[in-house]
Formats: C-alpha cells, sequence, structure tokens
C-alpha cells in the first residue's frame, strides 16, 4: 500500500492516538511500517492533550448550557473513558487485584492477568474515578475550565509513564509489546517540553511543583511495589501509573490552591 505520510512528526503522533485511544486510525495509509512506540514516547503528553481537550469541552459546553456542574464533569469523565477504553483504568484495576492479594510473583501475575475483577480491583478503580470526579469538580469550582484541567491532568498521567519506564525495568512476566523501550534523554525532554508549556501557562508555580513533587513520590512508591512484587514493571503497572499519576498531580495542584485561598 502506498503510504500518503512521511513526516516522522505525523507518524508519531498517529502512533500514540492508536495505542492510547479508540478513535479509528487505519495504520496501513501512513506507514508500511509498525509503530515504533519508543520514538514516539515524545508524543504521549500530546496525546493526553487532545483526549483532555475533547472530552473536557463536552463538558464545558454542557456547563454553557446551564447542565449543573457535577453532571458536566461526570460526562467529560465519561468520555475520556470511552475514548480511552477504559485502558489506563483497567491497569489500575488489575494492578490493586495483583499487589493487594500478594504472593509469589508468578501468583501475583497470574491475579493480575485474571479477566475476573476481584475486591481489590473493584475498591481502587471506584475510588479512583470518585477522586478523579472530586479533584476535577473542586479545580472547576476554583475557576478553570475542564479542558484545562483534562488536559493537563491526562498529559501528565501520559509523562509520568517515560519516569516510570526508565526508573523500573521490565518484569519478567511483561508481554511482548506491552512495555515501551527505554527512553533516550533527548525524546525524555521533548515529552517535559511538550508537558511543561500547558501546564505552567494554566496553573500557578507553585501548584504545579507540589503536584510534580507527590507525582515523584507515587513514581518511586509504585517502583518499589512492583520490584517487590513481581521483579518490575508491566503494562498494566505503566497503565495504573498514568492514571494514578494524573489524580495525585492535580491533587497537589487542588491541595496547594485552597490552603492558597
Amino acid at each position: 500500500m502506498q503510504t500518503l505520510y512521511k513526516n516522522r512528526l505525523v507518524l508519531d503522533i498517529m502512533a500514540g492516538m492508536m495505542f492510547f485511544t479508540r478513535i479509528p486510525i487505519k495504520w496501513p495509509y501512513f506507514s508500511d511500517e509498525p509503530p515504533d512506540l519508543t520514538r514516539a514516547a515524545w508524543a504521549f503528553p500530546l496525546v493526553g492533550l487532545i483526549v483532555g481537550f475533547l472530552s473536557g469541552a463536552i463538558g464545558d459546553i454542557c456547563i454553557a448550557i446551564g447542565l449543573p456542574l457535577f453532571l458536566s464533569c461526570v460526562l467529560s469523565i465519561a468520555l475520556s473513558i470511552v475514548m480511552t477504553g477504559a485502558f489506563h483504568e483497567d491497569g489500575l484495576a488489575d494492578m490493586a487485584d495483583g499487589f493487594g492479594a500478594g504472593g509469589s510473583p508468578k501468583r501475583v501475575n497470574e491475579i493480575m492477568h485474571d479477566s475476573t475483577l476481584g475486591t481489590y480491583g473493584v475498591a481502587a478503580l471506584n475510588l479512583g474515578i470518585l477522586i478523579r470526579l472530586g479533584v476535577v469538580i473542586c479545580l472547576a469550582e476554583l475557576g478553570y475550565s475542564l479542558i484545562e484541567i483534562l488536559s493537563i491532568g491526562f498529559a501528565s498521567g501520559k509523562l509520568a509513564i517515560l519516569f516510570t519506564r526508565n526508573l523500573i525495568a521490565p518484569s519478567d512476566f511483561a508481554k511482548m509489546g506491552s512495555v515501551i523501550d527505554l527512553i533516550p534523554s533527548k525524546t525524555l525532554l521533548s515529552a517535559i517540553g511538550i508537558w511543561l508549556l500547558p501546564t505552567l501557562g494554566t496553573f500557578p508555580f507553585i501548584g504545579v511543583a507540589i503536584g510534580a513533587i507527590f507525582s515523584a513520590g507515587l513514581i518511586f512508591l509504585i517502583r518499589n511495589r512492583s520490584n517487590y512484587h513481581i521483579g518490575g514493571v508491566t503494562g498494566d503497572i505503566l497503565g495504573a501509573t498514568a492514571f494514578l499519576s494524573e489524580l495525585i498531580f492535580l491533587l497537589g495542584i487542588a491541595v496547594t490552591m485552597v490552603s492558597v485561598d
């Protein structure tokens, strides 16, 4: 098949969109080569910004036509879950089930890959979505649009994937293709820049700094737990890290701004 796009930036963005969302993308239309997610890692925060913009826009429109803030936030979050196929939510539930049950590394891995959801997974998923909703409402009440909140939140989660991968070696149980290779410094710096510019343009510096500290602490905690339970990182753990980092980063901003007020 003759490809229409040769621009590397376009290919990387399309690869990220295809991996993280359910938006239908016909990859052969863009390239005859398989997508290179390690090369495309710089675009991960950009994909988060796009998903947040689209889902947040629906909520902002709902607010503009007079729907209650709570319902508008729920609709935005629901759209984001549909758009991404609950990709990171699934990782959170699987990690919670495996780490919560414990046991040998082999047993933990079996639990994480069990198609049924256990008590730990259900509890983590429900609490995670409730906390996300609460943080989004809190920041919206402080005057931020849902586009701003969700875009920065999702971009922060995607950036956390890159840091986590570079800090944790793949587990022996990681499936082929579920964990990207080490991210080169140049690629990581590009991803940081894409995340940092809109983030500092939206939220105050002190809030961003506190949120980043919270996220760093979370990543190191996940690294320790992952190494202890299964000897490294898997795709589920990277997904869970993205979800939790999004929450903890926005929570850090919310706590800072409420304290200042």
